[in-house]
């Protein structure tokens, strides 16, 4: 696998906890000493986060749609 998806697919497991112990430890200690691999996570984790709260308002706006359907 090429490096730079090697990369990323660590980042993920990283952000989705699903690495072990050890393989934790290594990205935590390479997020001490590369701030750019350090910027990637925050962007990612920020990318996650907008995703999950577009999803929210996503249902919200569901929810809201089918409450007005039923209770009119």
């Amino acid at each position: 696998m090429r490096p730079e998806l090697e990369e990323i697919k660590d980042l993920e497991n990283y952000l989705q906890g699903h690495l072990s112990a050890e393989e934790e430890l290594e990205i935590e200690i390479r997020l001490l000493w590369d701030q750019e691999w350090k910027q990637q996570v925050a962007q990612q984790q920020l990318s996650y986060s907008a995703i999950r709260e577009a999803g929210r308002k996503h249902l919200r706006q569901e929810l809201q749609a089918i409450h007005k359907r039923l209770f009119r």
